[in-house]
């Protein structure tokens, strides 16, 4: 109509930072399914390591970036990105449990790695190792909910599931979370959560970007769907 300004829109066609967020990387697990040979953030999908597609669309969207891992990952030193272990302490009740302690070690390492490093975010934003296709405009969709009064944890929700991993942390939990891990022996990701005021982000649009890869044919079919949108024109590459 005239005298009024056309609309936008065209897709996102680059990442989009919002907020003062700490990114960190979960790629602690054993990932059994996968069967033996390398480490699953390290299997290789489209010529490089699983993690690193990871690393790559999640880096531009926050201040800074770590990936936990007890394991060493080779192929992260191209990306220039902190690898840390879950802490000290949280290894030895491993040893002890005689298994890992599953992903709220690593949010807790990340939480105290961000406390350290960048003492004034007071939020970090998990995202496990094995989703590469995660969406260019995460942070900004989830920093839209982030309304006062603040939720103390944020989840993304897509149909019936709950991605528990895949979630905005306030580092002020902590130290609660290291006495739930260490001395409760808390190990599911939402029974902690709920002790809070836990909120979810219903995402638009669907699964796909959120695709979980855990077998090889899971692998292969993440692979596929990269060639797939790689043959097509250039703005289809950048679609969620």
């Amino acid at each position: 109509m005239a005298g009024k300004a056309k609309r936008d829109f065209r897709p996102i066609l680059g990442p989009v930072r919002a907020g003062a967020l700490v990114g960190v990387v979960l790629a602690g697990g054993e990932g059994r399914r996968m069967g033996p040979g390398l480490l699953k953030p390290l299997r290789k999908l489209a010529g490089r390591p699983m993690v690193a597609h990871v690393v790559e669309r999640l880096r531009p969207q926050v201040m800074d970036l770590v990936v936990v891992a007890n394991d060493p990952l080779p192929g992260l030193r191209a990306l220039k990105v902190s690898v840390i272990p879950d802490p000290p302490d949280v290894q030895r009740a491993a040893q002890r449990d005689g298994r890992r302690l599953g992903p709220l070690a690593g949010i807790l390492a990340g939480m105290e790695w961000a406390r350290e490093h960048h003492p004034h975010a007071g939020w970090i934003l998990t995202a496990p190792a094995d989703v590469p296709f995660l969406p260019l405009d995460l942070t900004v969709r989830l920093c839209g909910l982030m309304h006062v009064p603040e939720p103390d944890v944020l989840m993304v929700r897509h149909g019936r599931r709950l991605e528990h991993t895949l979630a905005v942390w306030s580092v002020k939990l902590a130290a609660d979370l290291r006495r739930a891990v260490l001395e409760e022996g808390v190990r599911r990701v939402e029974e902690f959560a709920r002790r809070y005021v836990l909120a979810e982000l219903a995402w638009p649009g669907g699964a796909k970007p959120f695709l979980n890869v855990n077998t090889p044919a899971e692998l292969s079919a993440a692979a596929h769907r990269l060639k797939k949108n790689r043959r097509g024109p250039a703005p289809r590459h950048f679609r969620r």
